[in-house]
C-alpha cells in the first residue's frame, strides 16, 4: 500500500517537474522572440534615420547644386540675351524689333526652364533618363569635353522618388568629380534596366587613379553610404591615365518603396 502511494506521488511530483520546465522552455522561448522583436525594431528605426538623412542630404546638395545652376545662367545666357536684346532695341531705325521679340521669347523659355528645375516637385517628377541628357547636355554646352549617353531596356519609370533623388546625387557627385579631378575629353553614361536589376554606368577617359591609394577617399566613401542606404551597390574601377568607371547597381524589385521587408524583419 506504501510503494503504490510513493509510486502514485513520484509520478506527480515527476509530472509537475515536466510541467514546470515545460513551462520555463516557453517562457524562455516567448522573451527571446520579444527580445529579437526589440532589437529588430531599433535595427529598423536605425535604418530608417540613415535612410531619412541621407534623402534630406541628398535633397539639400541637390538645392545647393541647382542655385549654382541657376546663378550661372542668369549670369551667363539670360544676362547675355539682355544686354543683347537692348543693343537690338536701341537700333534708331527700328529694325531690330522682331529680332528683338525672338530674343525676348528666348529669354522667356529660359526663365521658365530655370523656374522649373527650383521646384522640388519638377525634381522628383523628373523622368530619370531626362535627368541624365540634361546634364550631360549642361556639361557639353560649357564646351569643358564631349559626352555620350546610352540607354538599354526597360524604361526607368516606376523609380521611387526618394531613391530617384538619392541616385541624382550620386550622378552629379560623380560628374563633378570628373570635371574637377580627371581631364577627361569624353564622359559617357549608359543605364540599363532587365528584369534584375538596374545598372548606371558613369565614366570617362580622364588620368584615373589608383583606387588602392583612394579608397579611404570623401568621395567613394560618399557614394557607398548613398547607395547602402538604398539597399544598392557600387563599384569604382580605375587606373592611372587609363579613365575611371563607376557602376550603380540596384535591384529591380527595389527600385519602388516597398515596407514589407520591414514588417518581415520585426516579425522574425
Amino acid at each position: 500500500m506504501e510503494d503504490s502511494s510513493l509510486n502514485t506521488f513520484l509520478a506527480i511530483l515527476t509530472g509537475v517537474v515536466l510541467m514546470v520546465i515545460m513551462a520555463v522552455f516557453i517562457i524562455t522561448i516567448v522573451v527571446i522572440h520579444r527580445q529579437r522583436q526589440i532589437k529588430n525594431r531599433h535595427k529598423i528605426q536605425i535604418l530608417k534615420a540613415d535612410y531619412e538623412n541621407t534623402i534630406l542630404n541628398a535633397e539639400k546638395e541637390i538645392r545647393e547644386q541647382t542655385l549654382h545652376h541657376v546663378s550661372q545662367e542668369l549670369h551667363d545666357n539670360i544676362g547675355q540675351l539682355l544686354s543683347l536684346t537692348k543693343l537690338v532695341l536701341n537700333n534708331p531705325d527700328g529694325s531690330g524689333l522682331g529680332e528683338g521679340r525672338k530674343l525676348i521669347n528666348q529669354v522667356i523659355r529660359e526663365v521658365r526652364g530655370l523656374s522649373k528645375s527650383i521646384n522640388r516637385d519638377y525634381i522628383r517628377e523628373l523622368a530619370f533618363e531626362h535627368f541624365l541628357k540634361e546634364e550631360l547636355a549642361r556639361i557639353e554646352k560649357t564646351g569643358y569635353c564631349t559626352t555620350a549617353f546610352e540607354q538599354s531596356g526597360d524604361p526607368v519609370d516606376m523609380l521611387e522618388g526618394d531613391k530617384k533623388l538619392v541616385l541624382i546625387r550620386m550622378v552629379q557627385e560623380c560628374l563633378n568629380n570628373a570635371i574637377k579631378h580627371a581631364s577627361p575629353s569624353l564622359i559617357s553614361i549608359k543605364l540599363s534596366l532587365d528584369e534584375n536589376e538596374l545598372v548606371l554606368v558613369i565614366a570617362d577617359d580622364g588620368i584615373g587613379f589608383d583606387t588602392s591609394q583612394t579608397s579611404n577617399g570623401l568621395g567613394i566613401k560618399n557614394l557607398k553610404s548613398r547607395i547602402q542606404a538604398i539597399e544598392g551597390r557600387v563599384e569604382v574601377n580605375s587606373v592611372p591615365d587609363a579613365g575611371t568607371e563607376i557602376r550603380i547597381m540596384l535591384e529591380r524589385g527595389k527600385l519602388a518603396h516597398d515596407g514589407k521587408q520591414n514588417e518581415d524583419l520585426i516579425g522574425r
